[in-house]
């Protein structure tokens, strides 16, 4: 019976797997997204599709990116989560890319190039969002370097409030949430959390492209559009939520099953709990984005039903128990496989930290 590998076989991260590894994968990615721009028949992007799909698989289960001065450390576990993350991501892609019926265009009428492709955040500005929210901007999108300014600026902001909430959930329990060792978990703040981790690496990736890749201040819109207040499921996954995943999500099981919807997020989440080197639990982490969808069609019933939306003060108390209540099993597994322990700045380079001294 097939199975996951074992972890005890990933190696160290090194110059020579970086080239024989890393480098691999990501050249294959590179030409599925040029035979993609360039819309090459069908069987030909399918005949490279098995190529990259087992280059990424062979990067994802090869490398522990968890080693931290020769050795391996639990509290470094998440790097392997984000490894899955990403890989799994990009495998989602390409499976897309490769059963388009339709070529990739930009709206502005400029050609596309396969760098564009590969970086491309949610398609905005592409033929393929349609449908996409876009939150309302809120930096200045003429000027080049006040809009890094203003992304920088939330960066920080960002990152010090996912520190701080961090560092409140480890003080809670040092022996628990603040090493890898399993532990029980739940807390209001970790919506908070995942929000600020996320909104703070998105803002580096957006610094990131516009300095280096010279990209234009508007294919970075804001990522999110103020979750909490959701007063629907719909809302809140269509529209409060960021949208990073969108297209591949939906071209891989968004319709008509809407149900299944978000089950390829569930995949991506099961594949990257399991990065961090303590199994997977399908139920808990797998089911809670299959739970969200069955919530989206109870909407649509009771939609059907009434003749109304779901909405209003009962709509926010319906959306924040549906997404938070059953959130308390999911993180509940994260927490158990160590996440709450992770060290994500080096010594002392923590906010937390840096924030001590100066008192």
């Amino acid at each position: 019976m097939w199975s996951l590998p074992q972890l005890d076989n990933r190696q160290q991260p090194s110059w020579s797997s970086v080239a024989t590894i890393v480098l691999p994968s990501l050249a294959c990615y590179y030409v599925c997204a040029i035979l993609t721009i360039r819309f090459y028949p069908f069987f030909v992007r399918m005949a490279f599709l098995p190529i990259t799909l087992g280059m990424l698989y062979r990067c994802a289960v090869s490398l522990d990116m968890s080693y931290m001065y020769g050795s391996p450390s639990d509290r470094f576990n998440h790097r392997n989560e984000t490894l899955l993350a990403i890989l799994t991501f990009l495998g989602m892609r390409v499976i897309v890319w490769t059963f388009s019926v339709t070529a990739p265009k930009r709206l502005d009428s400029r050609k596309p190039s396969a760098v564009q492709l590969c970086f491309a955040g949610r398609y905005h500005e592409w033929n393929w969002s349609s449908g996409l929210h876009v939150p309302a901007e809120w930096r200045p999108t003429k000027s080049r370097i006040m809009f890094v300014l203003a992304t920088l600026a939330s960066q920080v902001l960002h990152t010090i409030i996912f520190d701080f909430l961090h560092f409140h959930i480890q003080s809670l329990s040092p022996n628990t949430f603040g090493s890898p060792a399993e532990a029980p978990f739940f807390l209001p703040a970790v919506g908070m959390l995942l929000y600020s981790s996320i909104q703070s690496a998105h803002d580096a990736c957006a610094v990131f492209c516009i300095l280096f890749f010279q990209q234009d201040p508007a294919q970075w819109p804001p990522l999110f559009d103020h979750p909490w207040r959701s007063t629907s499921l719909n809302q809140f996954w269509a529209k409060g939520r960021h949208q990073i995943f969108r297209h591949e999500f939906i071209s891989l099981g968004g319709r008509p099953l809407y149900a299944l919807g978000l089950g390829p997020s569930s995949i991506l989440h099961l594949l990257s709990h399991w990065g961090l080197g303590r199994g997977s639990e399908w139920w808990t982490i797998g089911g809670y984005f299959i739970i969200q969808g069955v919530g989206v069609v109870l909407e649509g019933i009771w939609k059907k039903l009434t003749g109304r939306r779901v909405g209003g003060v009962l709509g926010w108390i319906w959306t924040a128990a549906w997404v938070v209540g059953w959130c308390n099993i999911m993180m509940d597994a994260w927490a158990r496989a160590g996440l709450m322990g992770s060290v994500f700045f080096p010594n002392g380079m923590r906010p937390v930290d840096m924030m001590k001294k100066l008192q």
